[in-house]
């Protein structure tokens, strides 16, 4: 039994608390590094073992390094022809990943898409751009943290279209 062992079998006998060891590289060595964490389980409510201090949801388990878990979310767009404008929604279980995102417009260019304009979305998550006729346009939706709710995941729409005047 080498050194590093019988510290981390020590520390678990003295301190009341969840004891992770993790080799500090995935490469073996000689004498292998080794990373010791405690954490009490009377301040981590969720067991996810992030002390709740930190924890962004301390209520939630969650292996992200924020304590909350990811939330997928989707990205609409649509022409609405009357108004003559690009309608984007972003859409997603958790309100707080839709309202308030930062909306990226792209239109579609020979050999790759230029970006156009960034919004940001409404608190029901949506926003209308004014974009030139005859051109093909997306959105995109990139991944962000709300605190204390989730880790809202990247989106991207499908390309429209929008048409020229007749």
């Amino acid at each position: 039994m080498g050194p590093h062992r019988v510290l981390s079998l020590l520390i678990a006998l003295l301190v009341p608390a969840v004891i992770t060891v993790a080799p500090a590289e995935a490469r073996p060595t000689a004498s292998a590094d080794v990373r010791v964490t405690a954490v009490d389980t009377a301040s981590d409510t969720d067991g996810d073992g992030l002390d709740d201090a930190s924890d962004g949801c301390p209520g939630v388990a969650s292996a992200n390094p924020t304590g909350c878990p990811t939330v997928t979310r989707s990205a609409r767009l649509r022409y609405l022809s009357g108004d003559s404008v690009l309608q984007a929604r972003v859409l997603s279980p958790a309100t707080a990943c839709s309202a308030r995102s930062r909306i990226k417009l792209w239109r579609v260019m020979p050999g790759g898409a230029l970006r156009v304009q960034v919004e940001t979305s409404t608190s029901s998550g949506l926003r209308r751009f004014r974009a030139p006729r005859g051109a093909t346009y997306y959105v995109t939706v990139s991944s962000s943290y709300a605190p204390g709710a989730a880790e809202c995941a990247e989106a991207t729409s499908p390309k429209v279209l929008v048409p020229r005047l007749r």
